[in-house]
């Protein structure tokens, strides 16, 4: 694995008249809207965990956020799917079985398809220890909401 791996999906935002319409250039059939702009994000974001738990928990292929195109605002996950979702497209990236992981792990297979599939039983320790096992490591990072509210 060479690069990092970015939870960042561009979405664009139409104020319709009425509202705001979202919608997902890089996940098909992920929309939403708002009355406003902010409930527009804030519903985005919820889309957005909503629909890539789905994916991960039905086995469909998630897929990875393309750059960001002009006129798109980057919508991020919640941690508590980031955390699953990255986990997934790690293990998709540097081509290991579920039953390799836990393996090395040291924890039964059950145990860490549920961390991937619905981020249960995930702690730091874990996302540590599974980011080690495929031979990365984890990095977290805080915004401050200024620094978003400038790209928005």
């Amino acid at each position: 694995m060479k690069k990092t791996i970015q939870l960042m999906y561009g979405a664009k935002i139409k104020h319709d008249g009425k509202g705001y319409l979202v919608t997902f250039r890089d996940i098909e059939n992920a929309f939403t809207d708002g009355e406003t702009f902010e409930e527009a994000i804030f519903n985005a974001r919820e889309v957005l965990d909503l629909m890539l738990l789905d994916r991960i928990e039905k086995g469909d292929e998630v897929p990875k956020p393309t750059s960001l195109r002009k006129n798109e605002i980057p919508i991020m996950p919640s941690p508590d799917v980031s955390a699953p979702v990255l986990l997934h497209l790690l293990r998709k990236n540097t081509r290991f079985s579920l039953a390799e992981v836990a393996k090395a792990m040291h924890v039964p297979y059950q145990s860490y398809q549920r961390m991937e599939s619905s981020g249960k039983n995930l702690t730091m320790k874990s996302i540590k220890r599974a980011a080690q096992a495929m031979g990365a490591v984890v990095e977290i990072r805080l915004h401050p909401i200024e620094a978003l509210q400038q790209i928005l």
